[in-house]
């Protein structure tokens, strides 16, 4: 989703700082934070190096994979600033021992533009190559206008050693891709062979393959464990909630269903972009909006990709613990599936194809879910006053959103009315990613206490 357009509304006033400290990490000896200094340095540098991000990375890999890589780069660049004054705290480069007595004002752009990108040169190069080259034209013209100094040469030092930390860090992460995953056969269960699309491409994926069926198992970034917030199971397909939700997107989740409405069809295309960019892009434009600093810029977009690739970790070890069904599987087996009610459909197609993942819950409405948390929390307000457009999908179409929840609700239902979800799978993944949204947000990357 590309945000175009901000409305007219009067502003929210914008608070960014969490006032409750008391989960606040220690920090003895850590040396006094000059706010002053900090709301000097402006967002400019991180937004450049988060559109870069964009241009380089969107639409061109698996989702998981391009949400994982946002991540990686943000917390970089925060990481790196915090290194440089110690504001927050920081996932990977520790910032305990900062000194910053060194910095000003008059300086703090020198060390700070070096320090965020270095740090985001460096990740995207070691991440994805294919960048490289377009990172370091952008490093080369930033550092080129920073007169050369001891400062200047301490960020680069700092930006080196962020992005060294963060990788450190995820050292044991192993990679995500295609994997031969058989499913189950009976009603109910996931089936690979109910992908018609799914046509096996040696070496990139096999037979009856799956994505990621491990991704619930890889160690999250901001929360506990994949199954934390795992609490609700699939509908049983004799319930009568199941019946209700199978006929709802089989009437409205279809190529050219006549029921749905054009309101429906719009929001269906107008959500279907990775949240992990779509969300990115509307921090950056918030970030506008609301004037926030740099600091204040890198810490927003850092929580906010560290909601979404937890939010796909916890997502996905509900999809391949649950083993649910797809609707295009669940439609095309209707009249095999034991229910009198669910008629079936041999050549029922969703509007968009389906992913090669399992049903239940959500992925998308849990990362619309969790980001929605992270933008609550920290506006510490629900307004939202924004024009979204789709690029691919409905170019010049816009879409006024007036709040956070309407974003979440609206970026959930898309999956009924593309024929990727049953409701169940998207209220619950909704609910669960406002939970993981919210701890992401209390737990990590809080305001430290000032040293008296």
């Amino acid at each position: 989703m590309l945000l175009v357009s901000l409305g007219s509304c009067e502003k929210d006033e914008m608070e960014s700082l969490d006032p409750n400290l008391s989960n606040s990490a220690d920090v003895n000896g850590i040396q006094n934070f000059n706010n002053g200094m900090i709301n000097s340095y402006s967002s400019e540098v991180v937004l450049q190096w988060n559109e870069l991000l964009s241009k380089s990375i969107d639409n061109r890999m698996p989702q998981p994979a391009e949400v994982k890589l946002y991540t990686m780069v943000t917390l970089a660049m925060h990481d790196a600033l915090n290194n440089v004054v110690p504001k927050y705290e920081t996932y990977a480069l520790n910032n305990i021992s900062v000194d910053a007595s060194d910095v000003s004002k008059n300086n703090i752009h020198s060390i700070a533009d070096a320090a965020v990108s270095q740090a985001a040169r460096d990740m995207l190069a070691s991440v994805y190559p294919p960048a490289v080259a377009a990172a370091d034209d952008l490093l080369g013209k930033i550092l080129s206008d920073i007169e050369d100094s001891d400062l200047k040469a301490k960020g680069v030092i700092i930006g080196k050693g962020a992005t060294a930390a963060v990788l450190a860090k995820r050292s044991n992460d192993f990679p995500m891709g295609f994997a031969a995953y058989s499913g189950g056969t009976a009603p109910g269960e996931y089936r690979t062979d109910f992908m018609p699309w799914m046509v096996a491409n040696p070496p990139i994926w096999p037979a009856n393959a799956a994505y990621a069926p491990n991704l619930g198992s890889l160690t999250p970034f901001g929360i506990e464990s994949g199954d934390q917030f795992r609490n609700e199971a699939p509908y049983s397909l004799n319930s009568k909630e199941y019946i209700a939700d199978y006929n709802e997107v089989k009437s409205l989740g279809c190529t050219n269903c006549p029921l749905r409405t054009d309101e429906q069809t719009q929001i269906g295309a107008i959500w279907i972009e990775n949240t992990s960019s779509s969300m990115n892009r509307m921090a950056r434009t918030l970030i506008v909006q609301r004037k926030l600093d740099g600091w204040e810029a890198a810490r927003l977009i850092g929580l906010i990709q560290m909601s979404q690739i937890d939010a796909y970790i916890a997502s996905f070890d509900g999809k391949y613990y649950f083993d649910f069904w797809r609707p295009i599987t669940a439609v095309r087996a209707g009249d095999s599936d034991g229910v009198d009610a669910t008629a079936g459909d041999g050549t029922w197609t969703p509007t968009f194809t389906t992913p090669p993942t399992p049903e239940f819950p959500s992925t998308h409405a849990y990362s619309g879910g969790a980001a929605a948390a992270v933008f609550k929390s920290y506006f510490k307000s629900d307004h939202l006053n924004l024009n979204v457009i789709s690029p691919y999908y409905l170019p010049g179409v816009e879409r006024h959103i007036s709040s956070f929840s309407q974003m979440a609700h609206e970026n959930a239902i898309s999956r009924i009315y593309i024929g990727y979800h049953f409701r169940h799978a998207v209220e619950v993944g909704e609910r669960q990613g406002l939970q993981l949204g919210e701890y992401v947000f209390e737990h990590n990357l809080r305001e430290l206490k000032k040293v008296l």
